[in-house]
């Protein structure tokens, strides 16, 4: 049961850092001198969001010991593989949607971003998944 701890911590920590990115790459699309305001909801939205998915990987690294098989792993494994590249799927398409182009410089930028923050808690769920292997 310990593994798909991490897998929620990843799914609660992903799926808010999408909504967050999709509202505030529709503000810069729409008005791209507000880069600094938007940037900064954003990063505020993120550290909010990520309090319940860091308990959880803490609760989880308390509880962690190896599995008895590995085939325990292969599920959580494809989920959060999934998540990271519906996550990436996302922010890359999104960002080449409804983009003029005096915002596209900002919005790729903004999207750069978010890349690495939308895939820190999966990274840190597969790791944990690493670590339970027999």
């Amino acid at each position: 049961m310990v593994p798909y701890i991490f897998v929620a911590a990843a799914v609660l920590a992903v799926i808010p850092i999408l909504i967050l990115y999709k509202i505030h790459s529709s503000k810069l699309k729409e008005d791209p001198s507000l880069r600094d305001k938007v940037q900064t909801k954003f990063m505020i939205g993120i550290a909010i969001s990520e309090a319940i998915p860091i308990i959880l990987i803490v609760y989880g690294f308390i509880n962690l010991e190896p599995v008895q098989t590995i085939s325990a792993l292969f599920i959580p494994f494809l989920i959060v593989l999934f998540l990271m590249a519906y996550a990436v799927f996302f922010i890359l398409v999104n960002k080449r949607i409804d983009v003029t182009p005096e915002s596209e410089e900002t919005v790729n930028a903004f999207a750069m971003v978010s890349l690495p923050l939308s895939m820190s808690m999966p990274l840190i769920a597969l790791v944990s998944l690493f670590l339970m292997m027999p």
